[in-house]
This record gives structure tokens, C-alpha cells and sequence, in this order.
């Protein structure tokens, strides 16, 4: 493995997320609130659905075995169940969902945000691309942002927005609501630092800028669903006083 790609890799992902989350994703790891907890489940199932396609177009194309395996185990988690808990990541969302108030039929039927219907049109065309190693940037890349440690290494305070503890703190979730941060926080933590090897292993000299080019991409696609969704949060979180208010006056 290159080191000094690895440590490129890491810069632009420390630079471009860590030391300026988006709003959605600081107000997770400090003070969650009913809007950004339910914004986030009604648009990250959409995400957390069609993860794993993107992820099989990327291993059609990919020839490396070890890339294949560390794919189809990813996949087991996303789809089957997380050794980590007794769901998978999408039906463990959904129950996360249901601890904030919305059923299965509200979180299934939601529609997908403009702004996140890009982003997921845009993995599409990355997964299939014939050259493996961009697909697997722009789709696995975006993995390295659940490393909780990779922040830490370089200083920055902001974290992931998957750690459990500001949702049971401010919103009383059940820990069977939050086991999707649970696992998905050792899940990402261990997948994101793998995610960066393998870039830095497999980028050959003269194509670093590509290759980097793509990450940076995939993380400015992803910034702009999260804006949306920060601002549903908002207005979810204007209609919840509302009808507060309401209630009170009836």
C-alpha cells in the first residue's frame, strides 16, 4: 500500500467533511431532534437501499478476489444481518424510524429528495463504470466518513453523527431503536480505514488526482442530500411545534 496516497486519500476526506460537517450531520452529534432524526432515516433508507447495487455493479467489473470478499461482506451487513446486531443496516433504519414516530409504509413511501436523487443517479453511472477503481471511490469512498477514529488522528473535533449517545441523551431513544448507530458505528470504522487502503493499494502512479478527484466529488454530491435534509429537518421540526402549539390551545 502507498502510505502517502493513503494519507492524500484521508487529507481530502478531513478537509472536505471532517472540519465542516453539514449542519444535519453536526446537529447528530450533539443535539439530534425529532426533524433531523426522522429527515435522516426518510432520506438514508433511500441510500441504504440501493447501496448494495451499487456495490454489485462495482464487483462486476472488479477482477481482484480480496475486493470481491471485502464487498461480500459488506453486502452481508447491508442486506442480511450485522454480526454486530440482529437486522440488517436498512431494517434496522426502519426501526430506528419507528422510535421517532414513523411507520414502515411513511419511511418506504417518502419520496426521494431532488437533491439525493442526483446523488444517487450520479453512484449509478460511478458503479458501472468499467474502470472498478473509480466506482469503488465514489460508492465505497463514502464509507471512510463513518471512521470515527480518522478524525480523531488529525485533530478535529467533529464526529460521524453515528454515535448513539446524543439520541438516547436528548430524544430518550430505547436501545433497541439506536442499535443502527451501534453497528453501524463498528461497521463503518473498520470499512472506512479498509476503504482507504485498498484506494491507496490499487491507484496506480500518474492517477492519483483522478482517483482523488472522484472522492472529492462523491463527498460534494453527498454534502448537497445532506443540505436538503437538513432542511426538512427544519421544517419537520416547525410542523412538530405547531402541532404542539395546537394541542395546547385545543
Amino acid at each position: 500500500m502507498s502510505e502517502a496516497m493513503a494519507k492524500r486519500v484521508e487529507e481530502v476526506v478531513i478537509d472536505r467533511w471532517f472540519r465542516n460537517p453539514p449542519e444535519i450531520i453536526a446537529a447528530m452529534g450533539s443535539e439530534p431532534t425529532m426533524g433531523v432524526t426522522r429527515a435522516f432515516v426518510l432520506q438514508w433508507t433511500k441510500f441504504s437501499r440501493l447501496f448494495p447495487r451499487w456495490v454489485g455493479a462495482v464487483m462486476s467489473n472488479c477482477p481482484e478476489f480480496a475486493i470481491l470478499a471485502y464487498e461480500v461482506e459488506n453486502l452481508m451487513s447491508e442486506v442480511v444481518r450485522d454480526p454486530a446486531g440482529d437486522g440488517s443496516h436498512y431494517e434496522l433504519l426502519v426501526r430506528l424510524g419507528r422510535g421517532v414516530g414513523l411507520s414502515a409504509a411513511e419511511i418506504e413511501g417518502y419520496p426521494v429528495l431532488p437533491e439525493a436523487s442526483e446523488l444517487f443517479e450520479w453512484l449509478w453511472e460511478m458503479a458501472r463504470n468499467p474502470d472498478w477503481l473509480m466506482g469503488f471511490t465514489a460508492v465505497n469512498g463514502l464509507e471512510i466518513l463513518g471512521d470515527r477514529n480518522l478524525p480523531l488522528r488529525y485533530g478535529v473535533r467533529s464526529g460521524t453523527g453515528l454515535a448513539p449517545e446524543p439520541y438516547a441523551r436528548t430524544l430518550g431513544l430505547s436501545e433497541a431503536s439506536l442499535e443502527f448507530f451501534e453497528v453501524s458505528e463498528q461497521a463503518d470504522e473498520g470499512h472506512g480505514r479498509e476503504t482507504v487502503e485498498i484506494i491507496a493499494e490499487h491507484t496506480p502512479a500518474g492517477r492519483e488526482e483522478a482517483v482523488l478527484g472522484v472522492l472529492e466529488e462523491s463527498m460534494s454530491r453527498l454534502r448537497k442530500m445532506m443540505g436538503a435534509a437538513w432542511k426538512l429537518a427544519c421544517e419537520i421540526d416547525a410542523e412538530l411545534k405547531t402541532g404542539d402549539r395546537t394541542d395546547g390551545q385545543g
